[in-house]
């Protein structure tokens, strides 16, 4: 029998209190990664043009998942949110190899590492509710 994704649950409390942090965190992550990354990256500069690329590249990541994040909470869409979030996870669990591999600081690797639990709490609560 086809299963279908619908489902007229709406998204916990927890989870969308959880949601509107990282879009706020992600609306200012946006900004230092694509206007001034030294705020929290000491030293780090945009002045030449694979450096503007590079932050900037995050800066649009993070962007379009903070939308994605926005646009699922707003219209209440658990099964958007879940979605948003496993991919969330999928570029965290990323994140915290690149930062091991090439040496970042072990606060900036716990702190991915946080947001990585939280989103699979969160992926979890959420599958629960749309039974996929």
């Amino acid at each position: 029998m086809k299963k279908t994704f619908n489902s007229p649950q709406s998204i916990p409390l927890s989870v969308k209190i959880f949601s509107w942090i990282l879009i706020v965190a992600g609306i200012f992550f946006f900004y230092v990664f694509t206007f001034n990354p030294g705020l929290c990256f000491p030293g780090a500069s945009i002045t030449d043009y694979s450096s503007q690329l590079g932050f900037s590249s995050a800066g649009v990541r993070i962007l379009g998942s903070v939308v994605a994040l926005l646009i699922s909470v707003i219209f209440n869409k658990s099964q958007w949110l879940f979605i948003t979030l496993v991919s969330r996870l999928a570029i965290e669990i990323g994140d915290i190899i690149v930062n091991v591999s090439t040496g970042g600081t072990m606060l900036n690797t716990i702190m991915i590492g946080t947001i990585a639990i939280l989103e699979f709490w969160a992926i979890v609560k959420l599958y629960r509710i749309i039974k996929i």
